[in-house]
């Protein structure tokens, strides 16, 4: 009898609902897994951060690559990386800008995929839910700038590394202000880092121009201090500038990686940097 009552204690401190344990896998036809605490804190709401795959990439590989995978395991959020759909060549990628990356027309709605994900988890899970996140590289990137225009309503900030925002800015429309960290290399030659570029009509100066407009702010930038994020150069490569004037749950934030190409290598002051700048940025 004790033992059994041990088990229960444990099963119960495990957060589980009465009737069973909550689902793991969401996404009906195109399923993703989310990961979480192996024992949660009762009483405890978490983030979700959702992260979103370059193109040819997987959700896998990319939550390593962001060191994002490791929360979880310390308690810190939820995580899911879905994978998109697959092209002609092979290839998934996510339906995000007429720039980027629907090569095939295949016209795939990832916005009511990745925003079917996010409600059905919160439905589910303890998650806080002025603490929804994305990250996306590349044509991740480009997604999570989608995902901000359309699911202003849920999302309270995005980071893309890599990506850009809407091409045709009119096309933008959220419904509230979201938090935007645009991270960038200034020596991108796949999504270069602008002014403007041959992918999308934007750089990384219009995308965070183009959200200042969005979220009401000023239109000057102030520097706010170096970080020294990629393992590959030297010193606090990483320049830090806020735009002026942002309402307090839409700021822009500007990271311009010096140096850095397409994929920089981050070493491990990445995902405690990237997660702080989440925490100050969660919705009040």
């Amino acid at each position: 009898m004790r033992s059994a009552s041990i088990l229960l204690c444990l099963v119960a401190a495990c957060g589980s609902e009465p009737d069973g344990p909550r689902p793991t896998t969401f996404g009906g036809d195109r399923p993703a897994e989310l990961k979480a605490p192996a024992m949660l804190t009762e009483g405890k709401q978490y983030p979700l951060v959702v992260v979103l795959h370059g193109y040819g990439v997987t959700g896998f590989t990319q939550s390593a690559y962001f060191g994002t995978a490791m929360l979880p395991a310390m308690d810190q959020a939820l995580v899911i990386a879905p994978d998109g759909t697959t092209d002609d060549s092979g290839k998934q990628f996510w339906n995000a800008d007429p720039a980027c990356c629907d090569f095939g027309h295949k016209n795939p709605d990832d916005v009511a995929y990745i925003g079917g994900l996010i409600d059905d988890i919160l439905d589910s899970w303890p998650v806080d839910p002025k603490a929804v996140f994305v990250v996306g590289h590349s044509n991740g990137g480009f997604m999570s700038y989608r995902m901000a225009c359309e699911r202003a309503d849920v999302i309270a900030a995005i980071a893309p590394l890599a990506g850009l925002a809407a091409s045709d800015a009119a096309t933008c429309t959220p419904v509230q202000p979201v938090n935007v960290l645009h991270m960038h290399g200034t020596a991108d030659d796949t999504v270069p880092y602008g002014p403007l570029t041959a992918i999308g009509t934007v750089g990384a100066l219009g995308s965070v121009t183009q959200w200042a407009q969005h979220n009401g702010c000023g239109t000057s930038r102030t520097p706010n201090g170096d970080l020294d994020l990629e393992t590959n150069l030297a010193g606090a490569e990483t320049h830090r500038s806020t735009t002026s004037g942002c309402p307090a749950q839409g700021a822009v934030e500007l990271w311009a990686i010096e140096g850095a190409g397409h994929i920089p290598v981050f070493g491990s002051a990445f995902v405690p940097a990237l997660m702080q700048w989440f925490t100050d940025h969660r919705r009040s």
